[in-house]
């Protein structure tokens, strides 16, 4: 998972609503860029339909915690959308973005590009230990 450059400090500057943070899948056309600020990129490269609502579905029960002295960390509910009507996809990765702010949080790419055919469900599981991310304080 990266981070575009501007994730610490809303985060810091408690500008982030957890409540509304999404997940939109992109497509290959998409390149991350660490400096983007606004989800301009990533919605032109948007992969939805069939399911999978355009803008993507909300984290449910997302938490910020303590992990210990020097981490903190992000987490929700894994998500499961199942395509009907056609395949969810292909995406090649995934954008977490606070969609009332309109700024994207993190980015991830997927090792191959995804599709779940008609009757399937297209899952995203966050990391067991790291959560949805893991931020660790500078040393």
């Amino acid at each position: 998972m990266e981070l575009y450059n501007h994730t610490r400090a809303q985060f810091a500057g408690q500008n982030v609503d957890l409540t509304a943070l999404k997940v939109m899948l992109v497509g290959a056309g998409y390149t991350f860029a660490a400096t983007e600020t606004a989800m301009t990129a990533a919605t032109a490269a948007e992969v939805s339909g069939n399911g999978w609502a355009a803008g993507g579905p909300t984290i449910a029960n997302v938490t910020g915690s303590v992990v210990n002295t020097n981490e903190g960390q992000i987490d929700g509910d894994d998500i499961s959308v199942t395509a009907s009507g056609g395949d969810i996809g292909p995406a090649s990765g995934l954008v977490v973005y606070d969609s009332i702010s309109g700024k994207p949080l993190f980015y991830d790419t997927f090792a191959s590009a995804q599709t779940a055919g008609d009757g399937t469900p297209f899952n995203i599981t966050w990391d067991s230990t790291a959560g949805i991310y893991t931020v660790e304080a500078p040393a």
